[in-house]
């Protein structure tokens, strides 16, 4: 990893329409650029991380945008611009650290283990089916594992072996027989994610930059153009209004 000497500016690349940046209340972008379905944003972030701590907390950091949204890749360079700080990004979904990737013997190889459940975490909290980002599991490895590790290609050689094979599972995590979800429990999941989406939908409108475009003169929402362009039925953009209220 290298070490930065002034500020630090992160580059990613996201499949979306923009709307995701509203929707986990992100600064505006440094640099935004558009490339058919998919965009990137960049970020000058005050600081230059040189400590194994500080480039850990900056991969979480990436870690949260790729659980939070469609991330196709990540970039960090060193910048002499003015920053913002990391807390700008507080809004994104957080990792769930049940896991402490570096404790309990699961064998010779626990580097390999660590990274394999470091990304199982990613997968789970981003979403089964979810393209992960390479960038996000070399940099993890590199940060914590880099003064134990042979070398830099054999550690590499892992975190490509592991990344590769749950790119063959189409970003799923097999389930051992006899531990799977229930039917009742499925469904649950997916009325959940189902209402989510929804949700997600709507707010992704109502807090948009083109907001008002669905308000009358006398600042009422129009409830049929939110539904129709969001895809969803009235009663559901009544409900969420409210919540709002």
């Amino acid at each position: 990893m290298k070490l930065y000497q002034k500020n630090t500016k992160i580059s990613i690349t996201i499949e979306g329409d923009g709307s995701e940046i509203f929707d986990y209340s992100l600064p505006l972008p440094h640099n935004y650029t558009r490339n058919g379905n998919k965009y990137t944003i960049e970020y000058t972030i005050n600081g230059f991380f040189h400590t194994k701590r500080g480039i850990a907390y900056l991969n979480d950091i990436l870690a949260r945008f790729t659980l939070s949204m469609k991330v196709l890749n990540t970039q960090v360079t060193s910048s002499e611009d003015d920053g913002i700080d990391l807390s700008y990004f507080r809004g994104l979904k957080s990792i769930k650290r049940a896991n402490d990737y570096e404790k309990g013997d699961r064998g010779e190889d626990n580097i390999f283990w660590s990274i394999k459940l470091y990304l199982e975490d990613l997968i789970k909290e981003s979403g089964e089916g979810n393209l992960i980002a390479y960038s996000l599991i070399e940099s993890f490895a590199f940060a914590r594992f880099i003064d134990r590790a042979k070398d830099k290609s054999t550690l590499r050689a892992k975190c490509r072996s592991i990344w590769e094979w749950y790119d063959e599972q189409n970003w799923t995590i097999p389930k051992r027989k006899g531990l799977g979800m229930s039917r009742q429990e499925g469904a649950k999941k997916a009325r959940e994610k189902r209402m989510a989406d929804t949700k997600r939908k709507i707010l992704s409108i109502v807090t948009g930059m083109f907001k008002d475009e669905y308000k009358s003169k006398s600042g009422k929402w129009n409830i049929s153009k939110i539904a129709e362009d969001s895809g969803t039925s009235r009663n559901s953009v009544m409900k969420y209004l409210k919540e709002m209220e």
